[in-house]
């Protein structure tokens, strides 16, 4: 459950939207903005047959900039409670660097569960050209190695062209898209929007990193090769067009948790010659 990332039911309506015709690369113009938003999580829906209770737990993200790159941390904690009162206590932290030119990424992932260690991973990736092949190394665990298919995209690059797919009209996205927070390698993402927003809400208009466009979206994630037609897993998300990540919603099948941002502030942009 540490695949947030990115940030549902794409799959079920993607086939009635018009998929993106040509490839969207570099994401144009789209200008992301170094940020730290700060949510609050409880449990969402439980479906029918759910063997979840309760749900509640919190989460930090950090989007930072540098001359050569973009950094991210993620950190949340998140407690489930099932039907009869047992608790699991998961704390997730990754952090990762991607190039400017999105070819080249560094990533570190850390997930315990009830104090045990259920995922350490260390690694690095790199592209051989935008919209080429690659790979990926893993130091830890080490020896693990996956080839990238051709049109894999890191996760900020990924987070430009859904933005610049939006802006151009469009309402469905496709992309591989390698992110080092599971052993599982890429993974197929399939993104919808499901709802623009030009004018936001006076909540939001009280902060000018929330201020601008948005898009309401649903991703589904697939593993590679996958001939099911369910997604491994949903979520659900609103996207400023400047990169920030309003509520959003995890889908995990049986139940889902929702976020909701409590704290955002900006950054500092860094001075590059």
């Amino acid at each position: 459950m540490n695949r947030f990332s990115q940030v549902l039911v794409a799959a079920l309506v993607a086939s009635s939207l018009p998929a993106v015709a040509a490839p969207v690369r570099n994401g144009g113009a789209v200008e992301l903005v170094p940020h730290k938003a700060t949510y609050s999580m409880r449990l969402g829906h439980v479906r029918s047959g759910g063997d979840v209770a309760g749900a509640r737990g919190s989460m930090t993200m950090e989007t930072a900039k540098s001359c050569a790159g973009w950094t991210l941390k993620h950190q949340f904690t998140l407690t489930l409670i099932n039907n009869e009162g047992s608790r699991i206590e998961t704390d997730s932290s990754f952090s990762s660097f991607e190039s400017l030119d999105g070819l080249s990424y560094r990533f570190t992932s850390r997930t315990t569960r009830n104090g045990a260690v259920t995922e350490d991973i260390q690694g690095s990736a790199q592209l051989d050209s935008g919209g080429g092949a690659g790979t990926a190394d893993f130091s830890r665990p080490k020896g693990t190695r996956f080839d990238l298919p051709k049109g894999t995209v890191f996760p900020t690059e990924h987070v430009k062209q859904l933005i610049a797919s939006a802006q151009s009209g469009s309402f469905s996205l496709l992309r591989t898209v390698f992110d080092g927070q599971t052993k599982e390698g890429a993974m197929e993402v399939n993104a919808v929007v499901t709802r623009h927003r030009e004018t936001p809400s006076k909540k939001q208009a009280k902060n000018k990193l929330s201020s601008g466009p948005s898009w309401h979206m649903r991703l589904a994630f697939f593993p590679l090769n996958s001939s099911s037609a369910e997604p491994q897993h949903e979520a659900g998300l609103r996207l400023f067009d400047n990169g920030v990540a309003d509520d959003f919603e995890w889908d995990w099948g049986g139940f889902t948790v929702e976020g909701n941002l409590k704290s955002l502030e900006p950054l500092p942009n860094p001075t590059c010659p």
